[in-house]
């Protein structure tokens, strides 16, 4: 597994602490990052996702193209609807 260390200034960690407030919202800004992380794994490998959309907003749709079909965690029958980093030539 991979480990990312991430420091925001106080002002960056104040406004996503407001994503902490209201019933059903993430306990701590570590957890509001790790569900913006999941949010966005998920547009990268859920073309039909909302997410997706969002990450085209956010980063364009070149990194689109370095993307085949097939499940990115190994699950089976998933080329139709997942895709996954393309794999590099060996």
């Amino acid at each position: 597994m991979r480990q990312l260390t991430i420091e925001v200034d106080d002002t960056v960690y104040a406004l996503l602490e407001v994503l902490t407030n209201g019933e059903y919202a993430p306990e701590s800004v570590e957890d509001v990052v790790l569900k913006l992380i999941d949010h966005a794994q998920q547009g990268v490998y859920r073309p039909g996702a909302w997410e997706r959309d969002w990450l085209i907003q956010a980063f364009g749709d070149d990194w689109t193209a370095f993307l085949e079909a097939g499940d990115p965690y190994g699950r089976r029958d998933c080329e139709h609807v997942f895709q996954r980093p393309r794999r590099r030539n060996r």
